[in-house]
């Protein structure tokens, strides 16, 4: 592990990819069978917006030292969630849960609200560098409980109490590639933008 990406300046991600290795065949009558291959990631682009020299410096020097796609290090999701409750920090997993299971139940939100998570929100595990991204709108009931619906499946299993990052989850990741670019204008203005895949570590 070789850090965590710098979050000033905030860059945007683009190109935001769910990627899952899957063997499709297809017969003559038209049939398909398919099975999934390997594990889904995430992998998407980052562009920096346009930055002073000391900046752009700062930058480039960081992702020099991940020695092209050889380290891995972590990089924080830069939009907030959308869910009501994303800025919680005592929402725990309530029981164990094994690895596959894609319903996690959770305690500690806001009691009896509808949207306390939102289809689409990014969260986190304290015990996995993976990330998931919520599948439903989430209401929680009375007692501030409620089934989180998740993609993909956990990859690994979840003790009780095991605590939830509810909005900008650290990714871990590696360059997707060994080359290293920025560009300047006359100003003196840097511009970069680099791919990068999700990775377990």
């Amino acid at each position: 592990m070789s850090g965590s990406f710098p979050t000033t300046p905030k860059f945007r991600a683009i190109n935001f990819q769910d990627n899952r290795p899957t063997l499709v065949n297809q017969t003559l009558s038209g049939k398909k069978s398919a099975r999934q291959i390997g594990g889904q990631y995430f992998s998407f682009t980052v562009q920096m917006p346009a930055m002073a020299q000391e900046n752009g410096q700062k930058i480039f020097a960081f992702l020099q030292k991940q020695k092209g796609a050889f380290e891995n290090f972590t990089i924080q999701q830069p939009l907030d969630n959308l869910g009501s409750d994303k800025a919680q920090t005592d929402i725990k997993a309530v029981g164990v849960h094994a690895s596959q299971d894609a319903t996690i139940a959770c305690d500690g939100f806001t009691a009896s609200t509808a949207g306390v998570l939102k289809a689409g929100d990014m969260i986190k595990f304290a015990s996995h560098s993976k990330v998931y991204m919520v599948q439903d709108d989430v209401t929680s009931n009375s007692s501030g409980a409620a089934t989180v619906s998740i993609s993909p499946n956990l990859v690994a299993g979840l003790a009780d109490n095991e605590v939830v990052t509810m909005n900008k989850p650290a990714i871990t990741v590696y360059l997707s590639t060994g080359e290293l670019m920025y560009s300047t204008d006359p100003s003196g203005f840097y511009s970069i933008s680099f791919d990068v895949r999700e990775v377990i570590a």
